[in-house]
């Protein structure tokens, strides 16, 4: 029983970490050297073609990576406790693409990044759920 109300727990978290907070557009801040944009899939997928220092996050959980991803993503889960550890592995001087299933965890892991110093995060908007399959 209690694995079941665990399980029941942590669906309704997972589904609503990512769908409770909307993405909201965002550009470069001209006041100071960071710079954060939303963009829509094929912006995220043009710019990350011609990104030879991109650094690909995928904040979903573990199932959900490997249900699919971009190509080339590595998984710093949101959800489970890790993602400042391994945000501390990133070159804050290199772009960072990342993104979740909707935008909502995407967004949350944006902020950490531009808090951290990370100089250049573009959020993919909508998601993996937006990507081309």
């Amino acid at each position: 029983m209690k694995n079941l109300l665990y399980l029941i727990f942590l669906a309704t978290f997972s589904l609503t970490a990512c769908t409770g907070a909307a993405q909201k557009e965002s550009t470069s801040n001209e006041s100071s050297s960071v710079s954060y944009t939303i963009v829509s899939a094929s912006e995220f997928k043009t710019a990350l073609e011609k990104e030879e220092n991109a650094q690909l996050i995928d904040v979903r959980t573990a199932g959900e990576f490997a249900a699919g991803s971009i190509n080339g993503a590595k998984n710093y889960d949101f959800l489970n406790g890790t993602f400042q550890e391994k945000m501390a592995t990133l070159d804050k001087t290199k772009p960072v693409y990342v993104f979740c299933a909707v935008g909502g965890r995407s967004g949350k892991a944006s902020t950490l990044l531009k808090k951290n110093g990370f100089t250049k995060i573009i959020d993919l908007k909508g998601g993996y759920n937006a990507w081309p399959k």
